[in-house]
């Protein structure tokens, strides 16, 4: 439950406190209230009956969790409170049988809003209260709190929502005009459809069914501020309210600020205090929520980071004050979605550095960017499982892995009734196109392990097709080595990372939008009628 709060000063703020720094703090009152609510909710919803202890039955511990819920800027709105079970203190098969809080891939939420914007769909933002709770427990559990959405999707089927089968965590009805999304993370759910009339209706009936908050047009999900234009068909998502308070938690104070995250794969060679250990493991945790969000440029340089968490050096201490510095001079930057029509539907870039780290016994690095016309929706940046003995090797297991993603994308906006066609994977290496198209060519990769041979079975069978491109326009380029200040900005630009300057006429319909990246200017002039002229400048 929460307990809603005005506009502070968000400076530095304890976004996730302990039970003894809330009581003990300032807003204590305020925790106090979002800790009664949720005891309230709980016991109103029939969560649990309170009965005496019998001998030899095991309790299970529980606690409350506490954070703050920010708006689209950063700034504190709700306090929020959660009571859950300290789950590790259950027996598997005899306490539970599964758990699991019902959540969409990243990757497809992002794809949606991409179709959004490329057909200027109605978005909306509802906060379901406690939908998680609505699901019924098939054991006797002591002190375990429900978990699951099983109510709460029988109520969508009842709407006449169906299940996405590929993300279960979508769902849809209707087609054309009157098709409508609604896309779940735990309780944070969004609504998507051509109608304003359609997305009104659908919250109706789901305020009808459940205690909802109503938030609008989306401005922020899950912490990530969303801006859309409906007269530009654009839309910015972005995290600079969260990367500020990273910024003001972590970042040392008498760094400069620089514009590339990684200059070179740090080698551990100085021990890292304690204190430095601790904080490396917060920061990278952070780092890597901003990454998978909405940073797609700092997949690699946080996923370089990851390996080292176990024992962190000085170096890697530093490499991870480096990200923050390279977030503090780019920290306005977002996702800029565009609607244009001569994007092919669905494409993928696929990229390898082939065995260039030596701490990780020469194991290649992949890179992926799935795009939906035009637009990054997904993006993965990892070390390869197995050493490739050749940079041919390389790229076709980096391949395989961008097939994977695309022909998952190509289900999901299928289910949606979006036609894609036959999505194409980008590559940059002629001998891994030659092997993925000629099944004579296979024996050269015989030793490879068989679920990599996937990539050739679906060229075969017309499910995805392979084409060339230039290493300097491949967008995954970026996702699998360090690279220079130029290089970086290339690459933002490609991936659609701006940063969006809005300039209001007072007083009158008219504006002027200025997208600025690396020098590169783009103006949009807009009047009453929608139309617009496009001026190119440095």
């Amino acid at each position: 439950m929460d307990s809603t709060v005005g506009a502070a000063n968000t400076a530095v703020l304890n976004l996730d406190p302990t039970l003894g720094e809330a009581m003990n703090g300032e807003d204590a009152q305020l925790w106090k209230e979002a800790i009664r609510k949720e005891l309230e909710g709980l016991e109103a919803m029939g969560t649990w009956e309170v009965v005496n202890h019998l001998p030899g039955v095991p309790l299970v511990d529980s606690k409350v969790v506490l954070w703050l819920k920010l708006d689209a800027d950063g700034v504190p709105i709700k306090h929020k409170v959660r009571l859950v079970a300290r789950g590790f203190t259950q027996r598997e098969g005899i306490d539970y049988q599964e758990t699991f809080s019902p959540v969409a891939p990243l990757g497809a939420i992002r794809a949606i809003l991409a179709l959004a914007v490329q057909n200027n769909w109605e978005v909306h933002a509802l906060d379901i209260m406690m939908a998680y709770l609505n699901s019924r427990l098939k054991e006797a559990i002591y002190m375990k709190p429900p978990e699951g959405s099983g109510e709460f999707n029988r109520s969508l089927r009842h709407m006449g929502f169906f299940q996405v089968e590929c993300a279960p965590c979508i769902y849809t009805k209707g087609q054309g005009k009157d098709m409508d999304i609604m896309v779940i993370y735990v309780d944070d759910t969004l609504v998507i459809a051509p109608r304003l009339e359609t997305v009104l209706k659908v919250k109706k009936q789901t305020g009808q069914r459940w205690k909802m908050e109503d938030s609008g047009e989306v401005s922020h999900f899950l912490g990530i501020k969303i801006s859309q234009n409906r007269v530009m068909c654009t839309m910015t998502i972005g995290q600079s309210g969260y990367i500020d308070q990273v910024l003001a938690k972590h970042l040392d104070k008498h760094t400069k600020p620089t514009m590339v995250p990684m200059q070179s794969i740090p080698e551990g060679t100085l021990v890292a205090s304690t204190a430095q250990q601790k904080e490396y493991l917060v920061i990278v945790g952070k780092l890597l929520w901003v990454a998978n969000s909405t940073w797609p440029d700092l997949s690699l340089t946080v996923g370089i980071l990851t390996r080292h968490m176990h024992k962190p050096s000085q170096e890697h201490y530093q490499a991870a004050q480096q990200v923050l510095r390279y977030l503090k001079s780019t920290k306005e930057v977002g996702l800029v979605y565009r609607a244009n029509e001569s994007q092919e539907p669905l494409v993928a870039h696929s990229d390898t550095n082939w065995a260039s780290d030596a701490t990780i016994q020469r194991r290649s690095t992949l890179g992926s960017v799935a795009l939906v016309y035009g637009n990054p929706v997904a993006w993965k940046s990892a070390t390869q499982k197995c050493v490739s003995l050749s940079t041919v090797k390389a790229e076709f297991i980096a391949a395989t892995e961008a097939t994977h993603e695309v022909l998952f994308l190509k289900q999901l906006l299928r289910s949606i009734g979006i036609a894609t066609g036959t999505p194409t994977v980008y590559l940059d290496n002629t001998g891994c196109i030659q092997v993925s198209k000629d099944p004579a060519q296979h024996w050269k990769l015989k030793h490879i392990d068989t679920k990599y041979h996937f990539i050739c079975n679906n060229v075969q069978e017309g499910r995805v097709q392979i084409k060339y491109v230039d290493t300097t326009r491949n967008l995954a380029d970026v996702l699998t080595k360090p690279i220079g200040r130029q290089a970086m900005q290339q690459a933002r630009s490609g991936l659609h990372l701006q940063t969006p300057a809005v300039v209001y006429e007072m007083g009158s319909l008219s504006y002027a939008t200025v997208l600025k990246n690396g020098g590169h200017t783009l103006k949009q002039q807009h009047n009453e009628q929608g139309t617009y002229a496009v001026e190119e400048g440095s």
